[in-house]
């Protein structure tokens, strides 16, 4: 069994900042994925750099996912979240300067810092699973993600309705962001612990973080450096599109806030079931369901422009993205034992970043050469592979995984 958490440390409401965190954090990034495409083409010099803001904010994630990472292993989790609250309130003030000056290189700078605050959302999760008590990671993990789906259902909306409630367009949405991003600020600090290594894990002995070196060769670590970069990249890649192709197809602007909210909805709705799906079925069919749905996706994206075509495609990409991001997850925390994981988190963090960069690059110029059906065939290029691998690895490599979990969830089930 797991040793019993300090008696300083409270553990429901810990959960509970991180959820408040988690849609905080998904509700400043529900306004980057309404309005930013929107704002980058109303002051682009061309439409070919439309979505250069939205890159930059995956391109500085991408450095400082990497850089917080590293950092939690020196000054903690709570402090890096911290950080990142103060980069959104920065660049949320300087995005609504950007808008009022019509600069776009402005513009672009305060996306970057807003990259920053994006990159440090990611390890919320790994928070939770690291001060979950024994054999309730999974539910954990599925617990944060519910602040998703609040943010989900008012994010566009709020985003839409703060834009405008100042003369110039889009000023309101982004000082909302550095309003979310003072709040996040607070709750990060007012968290009660910092993660414990687990001695009956750990062998009792005093160790740093775990190196991807010495965990490279654990089949949970493969998968998560798979499946969470593909995942990622095939969301943003959707999600980067969507807003240019409901343009393009002259569907109303309601209707390309609608498909935003739909889309976070399907990215986190699923969290209701996630956790008690992979206790049933463990994460490799988890895995299996979630890129399945974003085959789906690819089908419905493929099949036309039409309203009920592009919706269908948006929800199953953000829903099969859900389902295998939480199982990349699983995988990724099984391959450390608890309280040593910062490193290798800065190394999936980093790699997912860096398909999320390559994604939203590309998404412009996908949808510039392809248009909105083609795309839906490069998702399923990518889908349907990763959805082979997955089943043959698993075959191959599920026994060995599972003797190589590392984190506490079979230390003592609680």
């Amino acid at each position: 069994m797991s040793p019993r958490p300090p008696a300083s440390a409270h553990p429901a409401a810990d959960l509970l900042r991180l959820v408040a965190s988690q849609t905080i954090y998904y509700g400043a990034v529900s306004v980057d994925l309404t309005l930013t495409s929107l704002a980058g083409l109303r002051l682009a010099p061309t439409p070919l750099l439309a979505t250069l803001p939205l890159t930059l904010i995956t391109g500085f994630g991408l450095v400082a996912s990497v850089a917080a990472g590293l950092l939690t292993a020196r000054i903690g989790y709570r402090a890096v979240m911290a950080l990142g609250g103060g980069c959104a309130v920065a660049g949320g003030l300087l995005a609504t300067a950007a808008v009022y000056a019509d600069a776009f290189w402005l513009l672009c700078a305060a996306t970057s810092l807003l990259g920053a605050y994006r990159s440090t959302g990611g390890y919320i999760r790994y928070l939770a699973a690291d001060l979950a008590p024994a054999g309730r990671k999974e539910r954990a993990l599925s617990a944060v993600m519910y602040g998703g789906l609040v943010a989900a259902f008012l994010g566009p909306f709020a985003a839409l309705a703060a834009s405008r409630a100042f003369p110039v367009e889009f000023t309101g949405s982004y000082a909302l962001v550095a309003v979310l991003g003072l709040t996040a600020v607070p709750l990060a600090l007012t968290i009660s612990r910092e993660p414990r290594r687990d001695p009956a894990v750990d062998g009792g002995a005093s160790r740093g973080p775990a190196t991807f070196a010495e965990s490279r060769g654990n089949p949970n670590l493969t998968a998560a450096l798979v499946l969470l970069p593909l995942s990622g990249a095939l969301m943003t890649l959707v999600m980067a599109i969507g807003p240019l192709a409901n343009a393009h197809a002259h569907h109303p602007a309601g209707f390309g806030a609608a498909l935003i909210q739909w889309h976070l909805v399907g990215m986190f709705a699923p969290a209701l079931l996630g956790g008690e799906l992979m206790r049933r079925i463990g994460p490799w069919h988890t895995a299996l369901t979630g890129i399945g749905i974003t085959v789906s996706g690819g089908l419905a994206g493929a099949s036309g422009d039409g309203a009920a075509a592009m919706m269908a495609a948006m929800v199953c990409a953000g829903a099969g993205w859900n389902f295998t991001y939480l199982a990349g997850t699983a995988f990724l925390v099984r391959s450390y034992a608890t309280g040593r994981g910062s490193r290798l988190q800065a190394v999936v963090e980093g790699a997912t970043g860096a398909a999320s960069v390559v994604a939203s690059l590309l998404s412009a110029t996908a949808f510039d050469t392809l248009g909105w059906r083609m795309s839906g065939v490069l998702v399923l290029a990518v889908s349907v592979p990763l959805l082979l691998w997955q089943g043959r690895y698993g075959r191959r490599k599920g026994a060995a995984a599972e003797a190589l979990d590392l984190s506490a969830a079979r230390a003592g089930d609680a």
